[in-house]
């Protein structure tokens, strides 16, 4: 084969004289063509240069501005967003804790804020705080400034919390002009407003710089706004941002300082400087002028060319004649490569054959060292091609397969009509395999029948049809597949004979709770009538004794009314706990708070209590709202009676969120108890106090236990003697 493509060559890189003699006059024209040319490209580079140059850098000055007062809008823009979504946080939970505000920030300061800006905070106007609000401030030593002519406000919360941040906290800021005259502007506008340049409560000595504050107001939720009136009455402050001017603009400067001098100053103080980049220009260098309105208050950038810039657009000239010289050297090659075309086209030739030809060599080296058996047969089933791990599969070696009919190798006794048949078939399409992996069995030199993987392609070489197998030995895969199935047939047995035990442990339980059930109702019955008797009797006893019994006689008739009043309770608290039991689940989204205050009036405490409730914000449950008033009725209930007899006595109730639940507590400052004695509380009639100092049954917390537990909930309890004591459960979330 290379042998015919270098006679090919030889004959058609012959040079034929006629074709030289006929090319003479494309040579003599050329060079006047080229001079032509070039001259005309001179003149007009020599011409266009100069106006290239000065066009050249205003341009550029236009970009570079333009990208700079995109950037820098751009950042304003963002964090404007995001007081925006302060301020609607805060007109939604208004009066706002700082921890809301923390909790709400945390995830924006996380995401990508722009250098220079200080924080994200809340300036209140003080007449309108809440109650506990204006507190909190005044416990902050914030003091009312006598005689102020403004609406005064205070910064009430800024995150993050740093040491300069802390600095501002409790700040008046519309006692400064400039900040006030941005204040009354968002306030009566309803839009963002920019203040000009000031010098920030959080600026050191430090690296010094200019700062600017960026104001967004918020208004009561539901207020109509439609006049300036209208906004003023429902004005509550500003969410607010403070930025150091230098570091905030460099950020948008930089990227673009290469080769000009950039310079932003206020336009409303006299011109005073924001950033400047100090980068040295020329006397008569190209500059550019632009206003950037920001929050209703207007900037100037400048944007000056430097010499390096200027000197760059001078190359352009450069440039040119080069390209003019370039084209020049093009045109004259030109003769040359018309000359090399045939030899160029022939090398073509000489290399795309060789490049099939590697192609051919890598793709069968690759086939050869493949991990899967490689075959390939004729039409007539005869093996053309049998890699190494075919060798390693089936047993024959290359020099025993070569020729050899597909079939007596490694076709089973009982699968070679049907082999022959569809390699006979082919060419009337009679056949369902190609371009599809199937699993068959074959046989291997020695006579062990395996499974293989198979899939087969065809091509056509040479006017017949070749055929590509590609086979993978599944003998292994297929006993797992084996043993996976017996596996799964002993789970499925295993499975069918658990189920049979809980079916038969479900009847168990049934019958369980129908027996919980007629034990109820013999406890509702069968106690509570001999009790109803020993009633009876004593009031018999007590009017036979007459209306002055004797003190003896009294405290006798009082013991045994005490002592059937508590069986009854007894009797009533075991009713509920078997109740308890069997009632089934209607869980829903409870709200925590409103269900503790339904609790505390039901409850309503003696007036010799004087007990205090100091209640956070408990969320919401996912609970049964009828059960989880049983436990919450009995918990309280415990706190306000063994906390009722100190000179203060206080309930606490709190909730936090951990995981996937939420844990609620109740703490009191009664006389507790000794933790060592904790998990003995929730049994039934277990007591750490005696009757005669405080009443109870022993099933008041074992009631609660069932309920939480029922809801998949857990309940503990920490305490200290004479130091009150706190009970936790845990609920899953709404």
């Amino acid at each position: 084969m290379f042998a015919e493509n270098s006679t090919a060559w030889g004959r058609e890189g012959t040079l034929h004289p006629h074709r030289s003699q006929r090319s003479w006059p494309v040579t003599a024209i050329a060079p006047l063509v080229v001079f032509l040319l070039c001259a005309a490209l001179t003149l007009w580079v020599m011409r266009s240069a100069g106006e290239s140059t000065v066009a050249l850098a205003e341009r550029t000055l236009s970009e570079r501005a333009t990208r700079v007062e995109k950037a820098i809008l751009q950042r304003l823009l963002a964090c404007e967003a995001v007081l925006w979504a302060g301020a609607g946080f805060i007109d939604t939970t208004w009066p706002t804790t700082p921890q809301q505000w923390k909790q709400f920030m945390d995830p924006l300061q996380r995401s990508s804020i722009p250098s220079g800006v200080e924080g994200f905070g809340f300036s209140a106007v003080v007449d309108r705080l809440a109650p506990g609000q204006r507190r909190a401030l005044e416990e902050d030593n914030w003091k009312e400034t006598p005689g102020a002519q403004h609406e005064q406000t205070a910064i009430l919360f800024l995150e993050p919390q740093t040491v300069r941040n802390r600095r501002a906290l409790g700040f008046d800021m519309a006692g400064e002009a400039v900040r006030r005259e941005a204040m009354e502007r968002a306030r009566d506008s309803g839009a963002a407003a920019l203040t000009g340049p000031v010098t920030l409560v959080q600026e050191t000595e430090i690296d010094k710089q200019p700062g600017f504050l960026l104001y967004v107001p918020v208004y009561r939720e539901g207020s109509f706004l439609g006049t300036i009136q209208d906004r003023r009455a429902a004005f509550l402050g500003y969410v607010y941002s403070p930025f150091r001017a230098r570091d905030f603009l460099e950020t948008a400067v930089l990227p673009e300082a290469r080769g000009v001098s950039i310079e932003v100053m206020d336009s409303k103080s006299g011109g005073r400087m924001l950033y400047d980049q100090a980068e040295s220009t020329g006397k008569n260098a190209a500059a550019l002028v632009r206003s950037l309105w920001v929050g209703g208050h207007e900037w100037t950038l400048r944007v000056t060319a430097t010499p390096e810039l200027m000197k760059q657009s001078e190359r352009l000239s450069q440039w040119l004649v080069l390209l003019i010289g370039a084209i020049t050297t093009l045109l004259c090659t030109g003769l040359m490569v018309a000359m090399a075309l045939s030899r160029q086209r022939l090398g073509e030739r000489l290399v795309a054959e060789e490049r099939r030809i590697e192609q051919e060599h890598d793709a069968a080296t690759m086939l050869d060292n493949s991990l899967e058996v490689f075959i390939v047969i004729n039409e007539r089933d005869e093996v053309l091609e049998w890699n190494k791990q075919a060798v390693q599969v089936f047993g024959w070696t290359r020099e025993e397969a070569a020729g050899r009919l597909l079939v007596d190798l490694i076709v089973p006794e009982r699968f070679k009509q049907g082999h022959v048949n569809a390699i006979r078939n082919f060419r009337s399409r009679e056949h369902n395999l190609l371009g599809k992996r199937v699993d068959m069995p074959a046989v291997r030199k020695d006579g062990t029948e395996i499974t293989v993987a198979i899939s087969i392609a065809s091509v056509l070489r040479r006017g017949e049809n070749v055929f590509f197998a590609s086979l993978r030995d599944i003998t292994v895969r297929r006993q797992q597949e084996a043993e996976v199935r017996k596996l799964n047939a002993t789970l499925e047995q295993r499975v069918g004979e658990r189920t049979v035990e809980l079916e038969t442990a479900n009847r168990q339980l049934q019958s369980a709770y129908r027996d919980l059930e007629a034990f109820t109702r013999s406890v509702s019955h069968d106690l509570r009538a001999p009790l109803r008797t020993i009633n009876g009797y004593s009031a018999l006893l007590a009017e036979d004794i007459g209306p002055t019994p004797s003190p003896e006689v009294q405290r006798d008739l009082d013991a045994i009314a005490h002592t059937t009043r508590r069986m009854e309770n007894i009797i009533d608290s075991l009713l509920r706990l078997a109740s308890i039991a069997q009632r089934g689940m209607q869980t829903q989204d409870v709200h925590l708070g409103s269900l503790v205050d339904r609790v505390l009036e039901e409850l309503n405490p003696p007036p010799h209590a004087s007990i205090r409730v100091a209640r956070d914000e408990l969320g919401c449950v996912r609970a049964d709202p009828g059960l989880l008033s049983v436990a919450l009725r009995n918990l309280i209930a415990n706190a306000i009676k063994f906390s009722q007899h100190k000179e203060q006595p206080i309930l606490w109730i709190g909730a936090e969120q951990h995981g996937r639940e939420r844990v609620c507590h109740i703490r009191d400052n009664g006389v507790g108890f000794n933790n060592a004695y904790a998990d003995r509380l929730f049994g039934a009639f277990q007591r750490l106090h005696s009757d005669r100092e405080f009443e109870g049954t022993g099933l008041g917390l074992t009631i609660v236990k069932s309920v939480i537990e029922k809801h998949g909930g857990r309940i503990w309890a920490e305490a200290e003697q004479d130091r009150g004591a706190t009970f936790f459960f845990a609920l899953p979330l709404c």
